[in-house]
């Protein structure tokens, strides 16, 4: 479409959405409900999809609880995006604790996203790809599946459609649009009309990055196409709206922790985990993290604060971890290149790459989300054709591009999953829409389509092919991650032998899961099949021999069965991997055998490793005692009680020995 159309389109009436739903929109809208009222309906029939929180949605829930509770403020600044958490706790005031509820409200939510994509499309190519682009967002599947997830990826969806909504609508007032009556206006009544606009969008935009941090990359790279456009108020007004829309969040961690932290602090670790030597393109943890949100953040301190040796605010650690990633970057920029592609390629490619649920396993437990059947590779091939077919962009197609270049790049800075490309697929939509809006239109009023139209189509093909097939390979390890999340959640309702299916399912995928062999072995051990329990830790052990827990686990068994020789020999394996711990049980282990001398080193060295290891202590007490060297019992009783007060074996030895 040439520039000349698409202004033409912008000023004319019939180019901007009416301010009615239009009938073909109303049949989408309706379709798009009543599938997401049958959706809900078999989502609710699961309860383990239903009500089982993994990850960050367990985090987010914790999180709204407390809110809602009256913990408005907290004590430290924030570390994951505070917008959702903070709706939901608003919510769960208002109507007490309701997953359904927020379900609901995000489906509600989704509907409006179609709504936003069609006006959006429609404002900038005209009413039938603003048609054709809701259908297709009414057609693909992560849209309805991630409503129903207690992650902030709808909620942030919906934002950044309205700020790239309130863009176009600044850009084409700027071009000289009419008013809302429908009424042209002077030159001056649109400089004072649009800095309102501009900051509204600002607004919007600071406002959804904390819900989505990445959205904040919106900001500055749409100031800077403004300002090379020589509309040097437009950036500022743009960069000011930002700036009010990030200040309660900025406010929040200055008030509570005295850190200057425009957004939330988990920013510089996710860079991290998506940028070091082992990364992937998509989500793995980086060294020396678990991979649990809960304990990331705690985690992430203890690191930096080993790595600089001094204490450290939330601001400090995040820059850290970004610098960590960066020097990386400089120390090896051929990785780096390789592994962007990996990322581009990830971004690409029709795999619905998870975090924490699966579209596919979803899709097994709940077939009716199998008819939202419009692939990521077809929006990807039609887009990215669209896109050429478009050419340079132009006011207001110019606010498209940008928040494009936005979208793309936030997962290839961090790293790629569905739900954080999910952004993009908008904008792949209404490009898709217009290349096929263009060639229908163009076949319809010359008989069959161009040459260049045709070249468009078999490209958007080609494209689409590419990344269904060789970029669209589910990744298994990913998939078992899902499997061994669910297992976590049916063994932790007492669902047992449920949960070791689930967990033969994901070792089959990934074998080298050292953590689901671990808990399937712990759920073989609560339904008393002991020996399978300890075939499954050993298994761990052989997957990573640096995993202290498969020793400790396998140590536990023999413990309960006086097998305390093999307790020994596993805990010996396992010595250079859990450092005072390990010495510990391994002291216990040769006390049980009676060679004590060999267990007071262990013991000693386990408290030369750590001063503070108050069981360590009271063992060594009771040793010295039952050896009548009272002087150096009671002195071991003594640091036990000190190290952990409630140690009632190190109290009751004391008062044996009197005092």
């Amino acid at each position: 479409m040439h520039v000349e159309t698409i202004i033409r389109g912008a000023h004319e009436n019939k180019a901007h959405p009416p301010r009615g739903i239009p009938t073909s929109l109303a049949i989408i809208l309706l379709a798009a409900a009543h599938f997401r009222a049958i959706y809900f309906f078999f989502y609710a029939r699961d309860d383990i999809l239903f009500g089982g929180l993994i990850l960050d949605s367990a985090v987010y829930d914790s999180w709204a609880v407390r809110i809602a509770a009256g913990e408005w403020l907290g004590l430290q600044a924030f570390y994951f995006p505070p917008l959702y958490p903070y709706v939901l706790g608003v919510l769960f005031r208002a109507a007490g604790h309701s997953l359904a509820l927020v379900y609901l409200l995000q489906a509600l939510l989704g509907l409006v996203s179609i709504v936003l994509i069609h006006r959006i499309g429609a404002a900038l190519f005209g009413p039938r790809a603003g048609i054709l682009a809701a259908a297709g967002a009414a057609l693909y599947g992560p849209f309805a599946f991630y409503e129903t997830k207690v992650l902030g990826t709808t909620l942030g969806l919906t934002l950044d459609l309205t700020a790239l909504a309130l863009l176009v609508g600044a850009e084409t007032a700027a071009m000289g649009g009419r008013d809302d009556a429908g009424r042209g206006r002077g030159a001056s009544g649109r400089r004072r009309g649009n800095s309102g606009r501009w900051v509204a969008a600002g607004l919007v935009i600071g406002v959804a990055s904390a819900c989505l941090p990445g959205t904040v990359l919106l900001a500055p790279l749409y100031a800077a196409s403004l300002a090379w456009r020589r509309a040097t108020p437009a950036a500022v007004a743009l960069l000011l709206g930002t700036v009010l829309g990030l200040l309660p969040v900025t406010a929040h961690n200055l008030y509570a922790a005295g850190d200057f932290l425009p957004l939330s602090g988990q920013g510089g670790t996710t860079f991290y985990q998506g940028n070091h030597p082992n990364a992937s393109g998509m989500y793995n943890a980086a060294p020396g993290f678990s991979g649990a949100p809960e304990t990331q953040a705690t985690e992430e301190q203890a690191i930096a604060e080993r790595d600089t040796g001094r204490a450290m605010r939330r601001s400090e650690t995040s820059a850290h971890f970004f610098q960590k990633g960066l020097a990386w970057i400089a120390s090896s920029p051929g990785a780096f290149i390789l592994l962007e592609a990996r990322k581009l390629a990830a971004l690409l490619g029709d795999y619905e790459a998870p975090t924490e649920y699966s579209l596919y396993y979803e899709r097994d437990k709940v077939p009716w989300l199998r008819l939202l059947a419009l692939p990521f590779a077809a929006i990807a091939g039609a887009g990215v054709a669209g896109v050429l077919k478009a050419g340079r962009p132009h006011p207001p197609a110019i606010a498209l591009s940008i928040y494009s270049i936005a979208a793309t790049a936030t997962p290839l800075i961090f790293y790629v999953s569905s739900r954080y490309r999910l952004p993009l697929v908008p904008a792949l939509l209404i490009y898709g829409a217009h290349l096929v809006d263009t060639v229908w239109a163009a076949a319809g009023a010359a008989g069959a389509p161009s040459r260049g139209d045709v070249r468009a189509l078999i490209l958007a093909g080609g494209l689409a092919l590419v990344s269904f097939f060789p970029l669209g390979a589910p990744r298994d390890s990913a998939e078992a991650n899902v499997l061994y999340n669910v297992g976590n959640l049916l063994a932790a309702r007492g669902r047992h032998e449920e949960a070791i299916a689930s967990f033969d399912r994901s070792v089959a995928r990934w074998a080298g899961n050292a953590y689901a062999w671990i808990n399937r072995g712990n759920s073989l051990d609560r339904l008393g099949r002991e020996d399978e329990a300890l075939g499954s830790y050993r298994r761990a052990e052989e997957e990573n021999p640096g995993f202290w827990t498969a020793y400790k686990a396998q140590g536990i068994i023999l413990h309960r069965k006086r097998l305390y020789a093999e307790e020994e020999t596993v805990y010996r394996r396992g010595l250079s991997t859990g450092r005072e711990e390990a010495r510990y049980l391994l002291g216990v282990a040769l006390k049980n055998q009676d060679r004590l001398d060999e267990a007071a080193r262990e013991l000693e060295e386990a408290t030369r490793l750590n001063p503070a290891y108050a069981r360590a202590h009271t063992r060594l007490g009771e040793i010295y005692a039952g050896r009548g060297d009272t002087a150096r019992a009671r002195e071991r009783f003594r640091l036990a009680v000190a190290a952990d007060p409630g140690d009632r074996a190190a109290r009751a030895g004391l008062a044996r020995l009197g005092g």
